[in-house]
């Protein structure tokens, strides 16, 4: 049982960095590619700059409440599946942070996109996996006999 664990957990590292490269070939990806639009900012391009900002900064916060609800679930059910899932979905949601920087970058053209890839790789990287989630979903607490 104890080499299943690792193997899940070897896993899940694997998942996690491989979420976190993503997040820099697309920074790679911005800056090496010309941007599509290169406007100035009116007023019409800012409070859509603004409200992207702010839902790749809201997807990064809800995704932590979305991957310790299916922790708490794995625990209950003692599902390890859970516990991937949890993490695969918790940096998804970080991603698209990302990807709202590449569209800021190639369709608006503003020159702050990179905030936004800052947002989800800090993300990425809080939810590295940890060996203690997996041990909880993956064991019955085995209590006294009635």
């Amino acid at each position: 049982m104890e080499a299943d664990l690792d193997k899940r957990y070897q896993t899940l590292v694997v998942l996690w960095f491989a979420l976190l490269m993503s997040v820099a070939m697309y920074f790679l990806f911005s800056l090496i590619a010309p941007p599509i639009n290169d406007q100035s900012s009116n007023q019409r391009n800012s409070i859509l700059v603004v409200t992207l900002m702010l839902c790749g900064f809201l997807l990064v916060i809800v995704s932590f409440a979305v991957k310790s609800k299916l922790l708490r679930r794995s625990v209950e059910k003692q599902d390890i599946s859970l516990v991937q899932k949890g993490l695969v979905v918790a940096c998804a949601m970080c991603e698209v942070s990302a990807l709202l920087g590449l569209m800021e970058r190639f369709l608006i053209g503003y020159r702050y996109y990179y905030f936004l890839f800052l947002f989800s790789a800090v993300g990425i990287a809080l939810h590295f996996p940890r060996r203690t989630q997996l041990l909880n979903a993956g064991y019955r607490n085995q209590g006294p006999l009635n």
